[in-house]
């Protein structure tokens, strides 16, 4: 069975770390070193004919849009992060209206179906909004929502998925959104499910369906939203041909992604969002 490629769930290759990207494809083969015994590596098999497909992670495809280089010898799947937040939340993210039009660039490429746009994290602040709505954050963050189902619609992305979840806190989360400036609204189970509600509404008017993953308190309580899983083994079947049915034990139970073998490094991500628990400079 040929592998799946992910490139990265571990930091954000095709923005940060292109070259590393471009260099282990044109070698067609990466040699690694284990990420929990660091005096063990091991060696993935790049070459296109035994590669089934590369899941690529970002917040912007710039890159691969101006030039994909050898990532036109893979079959490939977006998941692309389009959040909207301002520049405090997210300072080196591209600006929302950057991302739709790298998104189109792309679109004029390749398969609606072969993208998962991620409106991920879901974070309650006026402070995080471009265009806050005035005591009411929740109803800020469903205008950027309808924004973006709105702008999806126009470019006939039908066919894509739309994932999204609510903020996890981890660590020091709440204390770096603090530092910066942002004070957010901690929902409550129950308000986190009355919001999905909305954005379901919203999502349903224009067509889409909402998907989740590893959140399945919203697949059920009255909400219509999908269980999604990130790499998922049908959809790729679906638009490359047979794949590996095998759950990737790596990751949490409620995932349901395939198995497949990430290619990243724990590199330091340069985009410096305040509510990433992850090492970024």
């Amino acid at each position: 069975m040929k592998t799946i490629i992910s490139a990265s769930r571990r930091t954000d290759l095709p923005t940060f770390y292109y070259d590393y990207l471009q260099d282990a494809l044109k070698a067609k083969s990466i040699t690694q070193s284990n990420p929990y015994y660091p005096e063990k590596s091991y060696t993935t098999d790049l070459s296109p004919e035994n590669v089934h497909s590369i899941v690529l992670w970002s917040k912007d495809f710039s890159n691969v849009a101006k030039n994909p280089m050898y990532l036109e010898n893979y079959n490939l799947y977006f998941q692309y992060t389009i959040t909207g937040y301002n520049k405090k939340v997210e300072p080196l993210v591209p600006t929302y209206e950057q991302s739709i039009k790298i998104l189109e660039s792309l679109r004029n490429k390749y398969n609606p179906k072969a993208f998962n746009i991620r409106f991920d994290p879901i974070l309650i602040s006026n402070d995080a909004e471009v265009y806050p709505f005035e005591n009411n954050p929740k109803q800020a963050r469903l205008n950027a929502f309808e924004r973006l189902c709105k702008d999806l619609k126009s470019l006939n992305m039908d066919d894509c998925r739309i994932t999204t979840s609510y903020l996890s806190i981890y660590g020091n989360t709440l204390q770096k959104l603090r530092n910066g400036g942002i004070n957010i609204e901690n929902l409550s189970e129950k308000d986190q499910i009355e919001f999905m509600k909305e954005m379901v509404l919203i999502a349903t008017a224009y067509g889409f369906d909402i998907y989740t993953c590893a959140n399945d308190k919203f697949i059920n309580n009255g909400v219509n939203v999908k269980k999604g899983h990130c790499i998922d083994g049908d959809i790729l079947t679906e638009l490359y041909g047979k794949c590996t049915k095998a759950n990737d034990s790596s990751q949490r139970d409620e995932c349901g992604c395939v198995k497949s073998k990430d290619i990243g490094g724990y590199f330091p991500c340069k985009h410096g969002c305040k509510y990433c628990y992850a090492q970024n400079v």
